[in-house]
């Protein structure tokens, strides 16, 4: 009988009960489920709804003395016990019925002897469990972060319907992951990683170890990606808290040394960094995952097929010198809205892929906005959020 070592990272979190409760029930074999959760949490925060359960295990963190979203995951990782599969999860996801059963099936699709299943999952609502889209998600770069780290976005997989295995993937997700239980061995948390880099250090780490890895042609979990109602850590993390001995130092100097460790073993730079258990693998070369993903991750390049979300590998190592991207520079006028959150703007190309995001927080009559694309914008969206987390409709407005 096969078991899944299932890892939970929850920080103050209403949606973490329901979200076991879901991944127990939707489950078809719920006993073979070993559920470890983080829970980071204030004092006033009860689960007593599951934390009895037979499957649960809690490791029990007051919020004030975490260290990041890695710190806590090496943590969990460290209950391994020889379990048959593993699942990552955030503490906010809904589930497929016989959603264990589905994700085995597809990994011995995969053909692959170390397969890891991932992507960015479906979008679900809490305030009434709708789950809001169907399609399958596959991960598509947008662009480098001036701390090294790189941006995704989710990108629906074209053709999905007809599609009878998992597709080949260059990224991962650290909300949903799933693989052989044996990773937990072989990868090795970094608990110094704060948050942002995580993903991409668990892309080309494992891809080194010689993991291959696949987006699923069918949508197995949802996720929720408002934040809504959730405090977050670099909230309680704040200069206030530091200076007042809350908490031990802001999360700006978690994340300043975070990405120090993460451009070392990207080798965007070379700072001298010991990283010890949590370098690269030696199945696979940093120069491999580059010519398979489309990376250069000196130069801070992506290739132009990479920015398209095309399916890897791209092993084409003369193509760099023939990319150019145009520089576009566009005025947009933003239509009053009332009351609300944020609103999304994203400029999109013919085929409706997101070439550029931003996210107002404050109106502006107008935007500009300059960026770089290999491909010719076509249309721009308009999308606001209200101050409960509900989406307005979307206007496409044609360049």
């Amino acid at each position: 009988m096969h078991t899944i070592f299932v890892q939970i990272a929850a920080y103050r979190d209403p949606e973490l009960v329901p979200t076991v409760l879901d991944c127990i029930a939707k489950a078809k074999y719920p006993d073979s489920l070993h559920i470890c959760i983080g829970w980071q949490h204030s004092p006033d925060e009860n689960i007593d709804e599951i934390k009895n359960l037979p499957q649960v295990k809690i490791i029990d963190v007051l919020h004030t003395q975490t260290k990041g979203a890695c710190w806590i995951r090496s943590k969990i990782q460290q209950r391994y016990d020889d379990e048959t599969y593993t699942l990552q999860l955030d503490s906010h996801h809904r589930f497929l019925q016989d959603w264990d059963v589905e994700l085995i099936d597809m990994m011995n699709l995969t053909g692959s002897k170390k397969p890891i299943i991932t992507s960015y999952a479906g979008m679900y609502r809490p305030s009434d469990n709708q789950l809001l889209n169907i399609e399958p998600y596959k991960m598509v770069a947008s662009n480098f972060t001036p701390g090294g780290t790189i941006l995704f976005r989710p990108h629906s997989i074209e053709g999905w319907e007809n599609l009878t295995s998992p597709i080949p993937a260059r990224f991962v997700s650290g909300h949903f992951f799933f693989t052989i239980g044996e990773h937990c061995e072989e990868y090795k948390y970094d608990p110094n990683i704060y948050f942002a880099g995580d993903e991409i250090s668990l892309s080309i780490r494992s891809y080194t170890l010689g993991y291959d890895l696949f987006h699923p042609h069918k949508t197995i979990i949802w996720h929720e990606y408002t934040r809504e109602g959730r405090t977050k850590h670099w909230t309680d993390f704040d200069g206030n808290n530091a200076e007042k001995g809350i908490v031990e130092k802001p999360w700006w100097e978690m994340d300043n040394d975070s990405k120090r460790r993460l451009r070392h073993m990207l080798q965007e730079e070379d700072n001298g960094i010991d990283l010890g258990i949590y370098g690269l693998g030696n199945v696979r070369s940093h120069h491999d995952y580059e010519r398979y993903a489309g990376i250069n991750f000196l130069n801070r390049k992506l290739h132009p097929l990479t920015l398209k979300g095309v399916n890897p590998p791209i092993n084409d190592d003369n193509a760099w010198a023939e990319l150019v991207e145009t520089e576009y520079n566009l005025t947009l006028d933003i239509p009053f809205t009332e009351n609300f959150k944020f609103i999304y703007i994203g400029v999109e190309n013919e085929k409706g892929e997101v070439i550029y995001r931003e996210d107002l927080t404050e109106y502006k009559p107008q935007l500009n906005v300059v960026f770089k694309s290999f491909d010719k914008p076509e249309k721009w969206v308009y999308w606001p959020v209200d101050i409960d987390g509900n989406w307005y409709d979307r206007q496409d407005i044609i360049l």
